[in-house]
């Protein structure tokens, strides 16, 4: 979050900086104004100021256009300041354009400043919005932010956080021993998630949402393990199935990674699952109760497989 916050800060600095030196080479007379509209216009990634950078435009236009009518219809004074204000925010919230509301009401203070309105101030003022957007843009759209080898570094880190819980269930099976840790790694995957979101919103070109789809796709297979878990908690009595299912578990732990390993495992999961159908009957309510739990596991298991086959039949390219 650090380094998010410093680049985000080095961006508004930038685009400060350049629309500021633009408008005061053009000499336009209130060029500081076009630092202030660039940095409020900077946003964490390129869709979200694509967003709101249509949305400034198409207010600041309006709000100049109105401005323009209602000083030169009505003179110069608070009052029509205080009509424009009136009518400019209720328009841009009933058309969803409020965030243009700031930097465009700063631009038409400068109206209040001269003592007539000619159409050399309103195409300057025009200009000025138009550079401290423009600025935004360019600097929005090239700063070099995100990293698809740091987003691919983090997947491997999530599997690895998968694997991890794997094992976990693993060693309750085998020695009943309690592990909470799902908690941590929930905190961690957020962590990691968050960060993958901003790079997915950065990109604007060939992207198929690949990266936050698989992030998505194991966080859905976290909860089933988180839920599996649970399960186990229920389990009082061994049961010779337990280490069936826990061999079962190490070796799909050993195969969390990028490519389509699951629909082999499935296969194995549905021999497993014929295999406890067709053994004796269980002889007490206690071996009946911890058989049916070692159902429910496999069933969640199957699901957890389901998962990782349906992304990769979205994108069957995606370790290529």
């Amino acid at each position: 979050m650090i380094k998010q916050v410093l680049h985000i800060s080095l961006k508004m600095t930038l685009a400060g900086i350049i629309a500021l030196f633009i408008a005061y080479v053009l000499g336009i007379e209130y060029y500081t104004t076009a630092a202030a509209i660039a940095v409020l216009s900077i946003q964490w990634t390129k869709t979200d100021f694509i967003i709101i950078a249509i949305k400034r435009l198409i207010s600041g236009v309006f709000a100049i256009l109105l401005a323009t009518l209602l000083f030169i219809v009505l003179n110069n004074s608070f009052i029509v300041f205080a009509v424009f204000l009136i009518i400019f925010t209720v328009i841009s919230w009933l058309f969803k354009i409020q965030e243009g509301i700031v930097p465009s009401v700063v631009i038409v203070t400068h109206f209040m400043l001269v003592p007539q309105i000619t159409a050399s101030f309103v195409l300057e003022e025009t200009l000025l919005l138009l550079i401290a957007v423009g600025t935004a843009f360019i600097v929005n759209m090239i700063y070099p932010q995100y990293s698809f080898k740091k987003v691919r570094y983090d997947l491997k880190r999530v599997d690895k956080i998968i694997a991890y819980e794997l094992n976990n269930i693993v060693l309750n099976l085998e020695k009943n021993e309690k592990n909470v840790s799902i908690l941590e790694s929930k905190e961690n995957f957020k962590k990691i998630m968050l960060e993958a979101e901003m790079v997915d919103r950065d990109v604007l070109i060939k992207n198929d949402h690949r990266y936050i789809t698989y992030l998505y796709m194991r966080n859905t297979q976290l909860e089933t393990l988180e839920l599996i878990n649970k399960h186990l908690g229920l389990i009082k009595n061994d049961h010779p199935y337990k280490d069936i299912v826990a061999k079962f578990l190490k070796k799909l732990s050993q195969n969390i990674d990028f490519d389509d390993r699951a629909s082999n495992l499935k296969l194995e999961l549905e021999s497993l699952r014929k295999y406890f159908i067709e053994t004796e009957l269980p002889k007490s309510r206690e071996e009946f109760e911890v058989r049916a739990m070692l159902f429910q596991i496999l069933n969640e298991l199957e699901l957890f497989l389901q998962l990782k086959i349906d992304f990769h039949n979205q994108y069957p390219t995606f370790n290529q």
